[in-house]
């Protein structure tokens, strides 16, 4: 062979060479482009590392954002029967767990009106949404019915005084800070928090954006 041959045949082996390297840089770009801003996402989200301070969030962000899927709740149902569950095996859901600052009255009232209005102006998307009045024991009867009155769509559930003071107390939240809704993400992770100093309009505009990016099922 030719010293022109071997010099035209090393230069296509090169040639090939260089297209396979390439190959493999894009492939790994690609790769690296979807996966990283997901890795991000969740470290950010789980961790609150790199957040910035001022965010478009109308609630007070919960970082890092606390489990309560594992939580054992009892729900008073409709007819007076107790039924015990958690967030885990319950269907994939937008939450808010609404904890009173006693046996939820007037300021409770207030905070427990503002969020049924919110679920109301969801309209069709308010199937993604559930409501739960957590408390460490039953309301009475009488308290009980007249709530139910008000907002028919609202759970009540329970759970032990001391799961109660853990929760507020991961939360960031003490009693002084009044009744007080945790917004509860589909994998059972409260994530923000809200008050009576929240407006309704603040609490359904981040709502709103969190259904239109999150998963439906």
């Amino acid at each position: 062979m030719s010293q022109q041959s071997l010099a035209a045949t090393a230069a296509g082996g090169e040639g090939r060479e260089r297209k396979s390297a390439l190959g493999r840089l894009q492939g790994i770009s690609l790769i690296a482009a979807v996966a990283l801003p997901i890795v991000a996402a969740y470290v950010v989200y789980h961790t609150g590392l790199g957040m910035p301070d001022g965010t478009i969030n109308q609630g007070e962000l919960i970082q890092p954002p606390v489990d309560v899927g594992s939580i054992t709740l009892d729900e008073r149902t409709d007819t007076g029967e107790s039924l015990s569950f958690s967030l885990d095996t319950a269907p994939p859901r937008w939450r808010y767990l609404i904890l009173p600052d006693g046996r939820c009255e007037s300021s409770c009232e207030n905070l427990l009106y503002t969020s049924r209005q919110v679920h109301i102006r969801l309209g069709e998307k308010s199937d993604r949404v559930e409501r739960l009045l957590l408390t460490p024991e039953p309301l009475p009867e009488e308290r009980w019915a007249a709530i139910v009155a008000q907002h028919p769509r609202l759970r009540f559930v329970t759970a032990d005084a001391s799961t109660l003071q853990t929760l507020r107390r991961n939360s960031g939240l003490v009693m002084a800070d009044g009744p007080q809704a945790l917004l509860v993400d589909q994998e059972g992770f409260a994530m923000m928090r809200y008050g009576n100093e929240h407006t309704g309009n603040q609490i359904l505009k981040d709502i709103k954006r969190l259904l239109k990016y999150s998963y439906e099922q």
